[in-house]
């Protein structure tokens, strides 16, 4: 069993180059010293240890979100938690009535940042039981964690196939920075968006099917006096 939760955050920073200022509309600014002269698309994975708890009876972890509501039926339970950080950097130029903006950067993080078995105190470590309950959880963080490989190999195909978000050669042209701002989250959005929704609903789906059937049931006669 589990319970899914996730966070999508964005951070982005604007300042205008050193050489900022009027120009025409069809040369913005060069790059600042020291960067490419394209931007860079980076997809990082990250993968926290996980953490075994019995400080929960059977009936407290039946009572928790995401079980199965018996305690016949909930022996263990697995929470996990995942996040994507999207970091970006980019340049930007004023003409001479808009500001032109494009991306240096693109870095995505990936994170399956939380799991945490809830072992019933019940069973003691090393019981039948508590091995029993505790590699059917393993399998959870596991599904997790190659749910979420997969995605970053998703995210960085689909960064690298994308068109249309701008660079220095195709710059956003606003009003402000801050419109400038606005529109390059769009269009990072736009690309990632639909890949990190899929990945939601395949982890989902790949956590349910482990819970179809019943995975106790074969495993209720390899140990006597189950609660």
């Amino acid at each position: 069993m589990r319970r899914f939760a996730a966070a999508l955050l964005l951070a982005a920073c604007a300042a205008p180059g050193p050489d900022a200022g009027p120009r025409s509309p069809r040369e913005p600014a060069a790059p600042p010293t020291g960067r490419g002269r394209l931007h860079k698309f980076r997809v990082e994975a990250t993968q926290a240890a996980t953490e075994i708890r019995r400080d929960r009876t059977l009936k407290e972890i039946a009572r928790m979100p995401g079980a199965a509501g018996s305690g016949l039926k909930t022996q263990g339970l697995t929470t996990i938690k995942h996040s994507l950080a999207t970091h970006t950097r980019f340049s930007t130029a004023r003409g001479d009535s808009a500001v032109y903006a494009w991306f240096d950067d693109v870095i995505l993080e990936l994170a399956v940042s939380s799991v945490v078995i809830h072992m019933p105190r019940e069973y003691a470590p090393g019981s039948c039981e508590y091995e029993i309950v505790l590699a059917h959880e393993r399998g959870h963080g596991r599904v997790a964690r190659e749910q979420a490989v997969k995605a970053a190999a998703e995210l960085e195909d689909a960064l690298g196939a994308a068109e249309g978000l701008p660079t220095r050669f195709d710059p956003v042209i606003a009003p402000d920075f801050e419109a400038a701002a606005r529109v390059l989250k769009a269009a990072i959005g736009k690309v990632i968006d639909p890949v990190y929704d899929r990945y939601e609903r395949n982890e989902a789906e790949a956590q349910k099917a482990l819970d179809r059937p019943d995975p106790y049931d074969a495993v209720y006669r390899k140990c006597t006096g189950w609660r």
